[in-house]
């Protein structure tokens, strides 16, 4: 009679108990911090929200082969630091928005979605639905992707939607994505987090190219 397996422990539970982890993230923001370090704010499916703080990022080549990024989506080693916070020793990228960093339409677009998830999301120990990184993955890739801005605005709407929408926010996913619907789902989540979304401001070129194309 064979022996059942023992249930894997999950990447949190791997965490709590001292071992690295390795899993799939996308990198919501990124600064500075002391020397040669960087802290960041990561989405993953499994652990939801995490700040990690990566130690030289700034001068490891080999640990960080393209640096650590805004909008990198690949594979996060994770460890725990004595400290008690998360580290990130680390970080491969498997694809990299090369579009979207050249083109100041597609930034702007991108650098939102990424705020708006960060602001929205809770920190690690909140329940946070997978499909939240699967919804922002999908949306960055259709915004770098895009052949046009009304294009981009389209994949930023659906995105930004389906985050209030999981969230429960505001139920517009069926509106017309138009930048009208837009602004107000933008309003809606900055009514929900009590704080501004600092990209918003830069939304209005992006829109009155749009509306002349």
């Amino acid at each position: 009679m064979s022996t059942p397996l023992k249930n894997p422990l999950n990447p949190s539970e791997q965490l709590k108990r001292g071992q690295d982890v390795a899993v799939p993230a996308l990198v919501l923001r990124i600064y500075p911090f002391r020397d040669n370090d960087l802290m960041a704010h990561l989405l993953t499916p499994s652990i939801g929200k995490i700040s990690v703080v990566a130690r030289h990022a700034r001068g490891s080549r080999k640990r960080f082969p393209s640096s650590l990024d805004i909008f990198d989506r690949g594979t996060a080693r994770l460890t725990v630091e004595k400290s008690g916070a998360f580290g990130v020793k680390e970080f491969t990228p498997s694809h990299s928005l090369t579009r979207v960093r050249y083109d100041l339409d597609k930034l702007t677009l991108a650098s939102l979605l990424c705020e708006a998830f960060d602001v929205v999301i809770p920190d690690e120990g909140e329940v946070t639905s997978p499909r939240m990184f699967e919804v922002l993955d999908l949306s960055l890739n259709a915004i770098d992707e895009s052949p046009d801005v009304k294009g981009a605005l389209r994949a930023t709407f659906i995105g930004l939607a389906s985050l209030a929408q999981e969230s429960g926010i505001a139920d517009i996913a069926t509106d017309a994505p138009g930048s009208r619907a837009l602004m107000m789902v933008l309003d809606a989540i900055e009514r929900f987090t009590e704080r501004r979304l600092m990209t918003k401001a830069s939304l209005k070129d992006t829109i009155k190219k749009a509306a002349n194309a």
